[in-house]
């Protein structure tokens, strides 16, 4: 190396100390990226609705970056247990995380959780997903307002299911009680398949889950589809009534989002926000998403920090006046 060089390498070194430039741990700056597999986390067990999305999701992200994109199920605790782990992984891009609300107040109900919601790395927000009201075909009730009736006349003697403490398929279901005026005691699982499973069974009368495999079950008979829990009904299940046209006002629905480790480096998040509106953009994605009950609205990094704060706040006042809380 000649001395010119090595001044002109000591000049940046030093230009880089005085902006207080480093590169983020874990990060390589040689070679492009991706030049490997990445990891795509879901929160919950594999057949439900938001497995079913990501694995969507992660076959049309795969050609785009040229690398598999493989999905690792990470169920429990309303998803924290992903959430936990995306934090403490390496922010160089190959960690990702399909993620919904329910993570946003994982802080508000669970003492350690392992990470902050707000220094998780947006990527962009996938779209929407609405949850529906189930109850098994022997339950006496065949409308909202039949079920309100019957939970009335006998507060607290029935029990319903949702996939984990924390998620927005429970707080949708405090939602509903507190809009309703009834009881019912809450029994959480890993994950709808299994909620499900035991509703189908009768081992629990009632169920808030995430509405695709609610809609296939219903269309067989092993279940009754009451409603949906988005403002309006939605476009793949019109005949299904949202909870909204008995209890004026309600409207739940979790929003779903891309996220990366605690300070991704922005090259990153840009190629991957490129990416995932490319393929959120595709006929076929629109199609399967829809197809699932899901509406598809992306944003940019930005947009999507802001609507962090946003649902932290509304989500949060939900699970204070709930009283939810594990430990």
């Amino acid at each position: 190396m000649s001395i010119k060089d090595m001044k002109l390498g000591r000049r940046l070194a030093l230009s880089a100390l005085g902006l207080g430039i480093a590169a983020p741990r874990g990060f390589a700056q040689t070679g492009a990226y991706p030049s490997r597999a990445l990891k795509l986390l879901v929160g919950y067990p594999p057949g439900g609705g938001a497995d079913i999305l990501a694995r969507i999701f992660a076959n049309k992200l795969s050609p785009l970056l040229g690398q598999p994109v493989v999905v690792e199920n990470r169920p429990g605790a309303g998803s924290t247990i992903a959430a936990a782990s995306l934090a403490s992984a390496p922010p160089d891009g190959y960690t990702l995380f399909f993620a919904e609300s329910g993570i946003l107040v994982g802080t508000t109900i669970y003492d350690k959780v392992g990470y902050d919601p707000l220094t998780l790395t947006p990527i962009g927000a996938l779209g929407n997903l609405p949850y529906s009201l189930v109850v098994n075909p022997a339950f006496p009730a065949n409308t909202v307002r039949e079920l309100i009736d019957v939970l009335k006349a006998s507060p607290g003697k029935y029990s319903y299911a949702t996939p984990g403490v924390g998620n927005i398929a429970h707080l949708s279901a405090e939602m509903f009680q507190k809009a309703a005026g009834v009881q019912i005691v809450h029994v959480p699982y890993k994950g709808g398949t299994p909620a499900l499973a035991d509703l189908i069974s009768g081992q629990v009368p009632i169920c808030f889950v995430s509405l695709p495999p609610a809609l296939a079950l219903a269309r067989s008979g092993k279940l009754r589809l009451l409603a949906v829990t988005s403002a309006k009904r939605s476009p793949v299940a019109p005949d299904v009534p949202a909870i909204s046209e008995t209890l004026p006002g309600f409207n739940a629905a979790a929003s779903i989002f891309l996220l990366a480790p605690p300070q991704t480096p922005a090259a990153i998040v840009d190629r991957l926000n490129a990416a995932m509106r490319t393929v959120m953009a595709m006929p076929d994605v629109l199609s399967d998403f829809t197809a699932q009950g899901a509406t598809v609205e992306t944003s940019t990094p930005q947009e999507l920090a802001a609507l962090f704060r946003q649902e932290l706040k509304s989500w949060g006042s939900i699970v204070k006046s709930a009283g939810v809380r594990m430990e």
